[in-house]
């Protein structure tokens, strides 16, 4: 009979008395042994992890997640080891797949296996659909029905139990094993870690940020050329609100990245959008000044200077070509300076690139807000004066959404404006008829929409 994989769970903690129930709950039918380091808590924490049967082991904190970590493993004796932290979990499905994986992944000599990292807002929240590979986002469904989408990774928590495997770093620590970078087998379309810690009441109850700012200065001091610490940097003051200091760090980044960087694309293209989500998103509307140059009014990121957001757009797009969030970003701030040929012009190209490239690319924040895209297209279209451009938009729209009232509205005002236009005026009935392509004029609920949809464009029935 063919032994079973013993596999022992690790984590290092420190006043997780909300979480360490959870934590030592989900594995306890298959796992061999819990292990728990305790770096400093004050609360009962420790207590708590006795009482489930763990391990508990003391380490003092030197501000290094590795060597805490590293003493965990130290202290396991099983064949593998899953490496969560305390608001970290797998679902009741993918932990009654782990074993077996792992005894597949033993048997062809696999040293590690890479599963999917999924922030979600609680534990009501489950995993509905994936993207394709190497994508860092994915759809999730709520208890109450409602669909959102959540970001994503892969990352390694499980991996043998062997000399030499070990994590480095500071902070953002990696598992090598010797001298290389450790590499697993992908799991991720069968395993996926469910994380709850990036909540705003985690991030201040904790401090996370703060920590981890220190932590990588520290790093930065080795080793000061280093893109992918800065960009820990940049990610941690984002976190905190503190976008100037968010954006220099970006920024150092930015110059530091290499080019074709294959292997860190997706940390490559998510410096450059949130640049671009800082001078869009946090910094005021451009104008000009006084000299007649261009730049923006004091938001809570500060005043910047146009040719800034140009010169980083332009860089983003030349480097990864098929992500379409940046031109998303230009056409959303492109509106909101009423500059509607510019913005149609980017978002166009940006669903363009979303419909071409699907899966090749990762763009979260267009797929996040997809509708949202196609109003403002329709909204920039009317304010163009492209009416069928405008109509040709909205229908599109509301095949996939006919409730979008707004949109309804400005199709039904880019008639009008053409029937003015071309003196030729569409009788009501013309118009109810077009409208029957979306909508079912049995309903009482649905007439009333249309109705004051239409009443509102001008229109009178």
């Amino acid at each position: 009979m063919e032994r079973k994989i013993r596999l022992s769970q690790c984590m290092i903690v420190k006043n997780e008395e909300k979480n360490i129930r959870r934590a030592l709950s989900w594995g306890k039918d298959i796992l061999w042994e819990q292990i728990v380091v305790d770096t400093g808590s004050t609360d009962r924490t420790a207590a708590l992890a006795k009482e489930m049967g763990a391990k508990v082991f003391y380490f003092s904190w030197i501000d290094d997640f590795a060597a805490a970590k590293n003493f965990a493993i130290d202290q396991a004796s099983g064949d593998w080891i899953a490496f969560l932290d305390a608001d970290e979990y797998f679902s009741p499905e993918d932990v009654k797949k782990l074993l077996p994986i792992l005894e597949e992944l033993d048997r062809e000599g696999f040293y590690a296996a890479s599963s999917r990292w999924v922030q979600v807002d609680g534990s009501e929240e489950e995993l509905s659909e994936t993207t394709g590979a190497g994508l860092n986002w994915q759809f999730t469904v709520k208890a109450d029905g409602s669909r959102g989408i959540s970001l994503a990774g892969t990352q390694i928590r499980l991996f043998r139990n062997m000399p030499g495997l070990r994590y480095r770093g500071r902070v953002h620590e990696k598992l090598y094993l010797s001298e290389e970078r450790l590499i697993g087998a992908d799991k991720s379309r069968e395993l996926s870690i469910l994380h709850t810690g990036y909540t705003p009441e985690e991030l201040e109850e904790k401090n996370k940020a703060e920590r981890n700012i220190l932590l990588v200065k520290k790093e930065l001091e080795d080793h000061p050329e280093d893109y992918k610490l800065m960009t820990y940097l940049g990610d941690s003051y984002f976190q905190q609100k503190k976008y100037k200091e968010a954006a220099v760090w970006y920024q150092k980044a930015a110059r530091r990245l290499p080019e074709n960087e294959k292997k860190d694309e997706l940390m490559g293209a998510l410096i450059f959008k949130h640049l671009l989500v800082i001078y869009t998103d946090f910094s005021g509307k451009a104008q000009a000044d006084d000299s007649g140059k261009t730049q923006a009014d004091e938001g809570s990121f500060g005043k910047f200077k146009e040719k800034d957001l140009v010169k980083t757009y332009k860089e983003a797009i030349r480097r990864f070509p098929k992500e379409a969030d940046f031109d998303f970003l230009m056409g959303r701030y492109c509106a909101g300076c009423c500059r509607y040929r510019e913005a149609a012009g980017y978002l166009q190209k940006a669903l363009g690139q979303l419909e071409r490239y699907g899966s090749d690319g990762i763009s979260v924040l267009l797929a996040r807000s997809l509708l949202e895209a196609w109003d403002l297209l329709v909204l920039c279209h009317y304010e163009n004066g492209d009416l069928e451009a405008c109509v040709s938009s909205a229908v599109t729209l509301l095949k996939a959404d006919p409730w979008r009232k707004e949109t309804l509205t400005t199709m039904l005002k880019a008639f009008k404006a053409d029937e003015a236009r071309r003196k030729e005026a569409a009788s009501p009935a013309q118009v109810l008829g077009f409208l029957q392509n979306f909508y079912d004029f049995g309903s009482r609920e649905t007439a009333k929409f249309v109705l004051e949809a239409a009443q509102e464009a001008g229109y009178a029935f």
